[in-house]
């Protein structure tokens, strides 16, 4: 699921813990870029080539990968989903 399925997953109880949840993902991420490699390699990505990390907000896994001029955010999992589920496919 994609930050954006669970708020609207949130939204369906309260609007405002959606709102909350959403920005402090956002928020959490934009700080990867002042040190990334603070956070563990992500061990249930199949195959993690090194660059794969993780860090967790509240019952979210966040995912990310570190490239050399960019992160990009691979997915947001709820801990409740399969540890090794690393994308919708």
């Amino acid at each position: 699921m994609a930050l954006k399925d669970h708020y609207d997953w949130i939204k369906l109880d309260s609007k405002s813990a959606a709102d909350i949840v959403r920005r402090e993902i956002i928020r959490s991420t934009k700080e990867l870029v002042l040190n990334p490699e603070k956070h563990q390699l992500d061990e249930f990505y199949p195959n993690n080539p090194g660059n794969i990390r993780r860090f967790f907000r509240w019952s979210y896994r966040i995912i990310f990968q570190v490239q050399e001029d960019y992160i990009a955010i691979l997915n947001v999992i709820h801990t409740s989903q399969e540890p090794n589920k690393t994308n919708d496919s």
